[in-house]
């Protein structure tokens, strides 16, 4: 398993959004100083909340000021853009990262930036099919492309800059359906599941569960020929995560924040999508119901090791962990978190840390061996 980090970005209203952005980027060179392979930037143009309108910008930026961690776009919103634009800018963006680019794409989550687009949400789908199989022919094709579409057409068009990487590393992000789980497994791209999808809804059915995702991609790349390993490798597995001393720290040090973040979740109509088995009200998805039924990953490094565990089996495997990006408490406590899952929780999910056999010199050592 590899580990890395998603961000809406989320910034409440109130803070300093220049800053918010200088603290992104120190926030991605810190990721990279401890290891993490990857971090996804999204992309929100309303709610006042997620203030990144542009990820490719931040991804620039980013960088520059970086060496190895991957940068993904989490997502292009494709219903409100012109495929031609989106496959131009990040064909550039893939070499001014030198092939560091994962190329992530969406229907748009925000049901008021649908709203401002004046798109109607049950064109949201087919846009984004559409957007993606022009995107993917022009970043593919030697030859120009012609398409004749319902929202696009084009003829004999072609970039004049081509990706850096052969074969451009796709992601999807799926929210309220399968469908999108279905076509990454089939074509061999990479799934994101938001972090608030618990494991298993029961037989509540308005929303997707993190097992009917793996079931979705693991189906459709089966019957596309895929090894599942390698479609579970693909699977990207967004969870909230805070680590300090124990879980009962864990919860006082993060609960304003998390008021806040999940007011304004409830309140754009997204409880829904959390919610397990029938009957639930949003009442009923308080903070210790979601720690515990989602499940979040929070307490001591034992306690976060072990609810690792948990949802690797619960869901049957998945390649990178991505830990969601929270303003919920100071830096210096963040940073601590994350520092103190990269000591303490990565080793135990990575190979070349070699865990049984260091345990086992150190049983030596003691005489207990």
């Amino acid at each position: 398993m590899k580990f890395g980090f998603f961000t809406m970005p989320e910034h409440p209203p109130i803070e300093n959004w220049t800053l918010s952005y200088d603290r992104d980027i120190a926030a991605i060179v810190e990721a990279e100083r401890l290891g993490f392979s990857e971090f996804w930037i999204g992309e929100h143009h309303t709610g006042g909340y997620e203030n990144v309108p542009v990820p490719e910008y931040m991804i620039a930026k980013a960088s520059a000021v970086t060496s190895r961690i991957r940068l993904g776009t989490g997502v292009v919103n494709l219903p409100y853009q012109d495929p031609f634009m989106v496959a131009e800018r990040l064909a550039f963006l893939d070499h001014l990262t030198h092939g560091r680019l994962e190329y992530g794409f969406g229907g748009g989550g925000l049901p008021t930036d649908k709203a401002l687009f004046g798109l109607e949400p049950s064109e949201a789908a087919p846009r984004t099919n559409e957007a993606l199989e022009i995107i993917w022919q022009l970043l593919t094709s030697d030859d120009p492309v012609t398409y004749e579409g319902v929202y696009w057409k084009y003829e004999n068009r072609q970039l004049q800059v081509g990706p850096y990487q052969d074969v451009p590393p796709f992601a999807i992000a799926g929210l309220t359906g399968l469908h999108n789980y279905a076509k990454c497994g089939a074509n061999g791209w990479k799934p994101l599941s938001v972090h608030f999808a618990p494991i298993d809804n029961g037989t509540y059915d308005l929303a997707p569960d993190l097992v009917g995702m793996g079931r979705a991609m693991l189906e459709a790349g089966a019957a596309s020929g895929i090894d599942p390993a390698v479609t579970r490798d693909n699977w990207r597995v967004v969870r909230e995560v805070y680590v300090t001393d124990d879980k009962n720290q864990a919860m006082r040090d993060i609960r304003e924040g998390v008021k806040r973040s999940y007011d304004y979740l409830f309140g754009l109509g997204l409880g829904a999508l959390m919610k397990k088995g029938e009957g639930m009200e949003d009442p009923d998805l308080t903070f210790e119901w979601m720690v515990d039924n989602i499940p979040w990953i929070i307490g001591s490094p034992d306690d976060c090791i072990r609810q690792v565990k948990e949802l690797e089996e619960a869901t049957g495997g998945f390649g990178t962990l991505l830990i969601n990006c929270r303003d919920w408490v100071t830096t210096d406590k963040w940073n601590r978190s994350l520092e103190l899952f990269a000591r303490y929780v990565t080793p135990q999910f990575t190979a070349r840390e070699r865990m049984a056999r260091r345990q086992h010199m150190a049983n030596v050592a003691l005489g207990i061996a």
